[in-house]
């Protein structure tokens, strides 16, 4: 059993799965509670089952209604189902304000075989430890502190040396990672958060997930292998000792790639806004445009309106340029720091 407390958002995390359990600690890390009176929002289930165990059946086609491929609603009990490639959720809201998350994973035989060629047994044990944290864990989590802390969820990774607080945004690919290893590793910055920026108005709330670069990219900054995280990536060690509880944001830059470097300041709003938005629509890995995203039907998480007045303010009170690398990769870490 873990529990943690996002920002004022308890949850208790229940697995019989050791594996999984430590995982979900070093994830959580900065959010872990160890309290005999802790009183949870959300209370999440998980199971891990084994590609050749046995997953119980429930019969309970009569009691949804299916208002999508992958999800369906039991209004008279207010529960909430969902599939998401090899993950089965279950959302239920309790009339005592208690959320209680159902799931568990079972993986797909050929997506199975074909990532355990590729990676191994341990790498791809720690793939789905991932996966199943996205879906059931972080999701949720993200829908409560967007209703009611009015935090929004970029698609970034964020810096800070404790005097200046830079994110990175973009798709992926865009150099964000990389950007965010070199302040690291060159400039001496604590990582803030590597995939999800939690953001208010001028100020980013950490979320240091465990920072993974590519092989790549640690061949390029000449960082020495550490753990191996997949196949591809490799964690960083990222001291979160010191970590405080949110930083007063300097600059946003959007990133890309590019054969010359470039900075450039965007003073439309209507423009970054238009971008930021575009990012996470193209982004899989958000909870509104996922899983949870019909929740409305059952009279939850109504907080389209709210995440666009929140991003507006965000634009408002912060700068942000267009940053364009190059690939070769003189990363200008000074000019961009000082810009």
């Amino acid at each position: 059993m873990v529990d943690i407390d996002v920002y004022g958002v308890k949850a208790r995390i229940i697995t019989d799965d050791q594996n999984l359990e430590s995982f979900i600690k070093s994830y959580y890390n900065l959010f872990l509670i160890e309290k005999k009176d802790f009183s949870p929002k959300l209370i999440i289930s998980i199971k891990k089952y084994g590609y050749f165990e046995k997953v119980p059946v429930k019969n309970q086609a009569q009691e949804y209604v299916t208002v999508g491929d992958d999800i369906k609603i039991n209004y008279t009990e207010n529960k909430y189902s969902f599939r998401d490639r090899e993950i089965f959720g279950t959302v239920k809201f309790d009339k005592t304000g208690i959320i209680y998350v159902e799931g568990y994973l079972k993986p797909r035989k050929i997506h199975h075989l074909v990532n355990l060629i590729l990676q191994g047994i341990v790498r791809l044990d720690k793939y789905y430890n991932r996966f199943i944290i996205k879906s059931l864990i972080h999701d949720p989590i993200f829908m409560l502190l967007e209703e009611c802390l009015g935090i929004n969820i970029l698609h970034a990774t964020a810096v800070s040396n404790g005097k200046k607080t830079l994110i990175f945004t973009g798709l992926g690919g865009s150099g964000k990672s990389t950007l965010a290893a070199a302040f690291f590793t060159k400039k001496g910055y604590t990582i803030l958060a590597d995939n999800y920026c939690l953001v208010q108005g001028d100020m980013l709330y950490p979320f240091p997930e465990l920072p993974r670069i590519t092989n790549q990219t640690s061949r390029l900054l000449d960082i020495k292998g550490g753990r191996k995280a997949d196949g591809i990536k490799t964690y960083l060690e990222n001291d979160i000792s010191n970590i405080q509880k949110k930083y007063k944001i300097d600059k946003v830059f959007i990133c890309g790639y590019s054969k010359s470097f470039l900075i450039k300041e965007i003073e439309n709003e209507n423009q970054i806004f238009e971008i930021l938005l575009g990012i996470n629509h193209y982004t899989k890995e958000f909870p509104e445009y996922l899983n949870l995203a019909l929740l409305p039907l059952l009279g939850k998480y109504q907080t389209g309106g709210k995440r666009q007045q929140n991003l507006t303010k965000f634009i408002h009170e912060n700068r942000f340029f267009i940053l364009e690398n190059s690939k070769d990769l003189d990363l200008n870490l000074t000019t961009i720091e000082n810009v």
